[in-house]
């Protein structure tokens, strides 16, 4: 369920690419630093918990789902 959730965040933005756990947000999914702020405000809206768009340039979706599991 919260892979859904942070999947659909980085749809709405227009990544077309195959997203899965594994797929680092910069190198994998190729996200510029707009995308990384949009995700990241995807992140608080939906999760309450911000991660700074240049911070998330070095996470993948299953470290960001670690982080959201941190302050559960």
């Amino acid at each position: 369920m919260v892979f859904d959730k942070i999947k659909a965040i980085i749809e709405d933005i227009g990544i077309e690419e195959e997203i899965t756990e594994a797929s680092r947000l910069y190198e994998d999914l190729a996200l510029d630093s707009t995308e990384l702020a949009l995700v990241s405000t995807g992140l608080a809206k939906t999760f309450g918990i911000f991660i700074e768009g240049k911070a998330l340039r070095a996470y993948s979706v299953g470290q960001v789902m670690e982080a959201i599991a941190l302050k559960a």
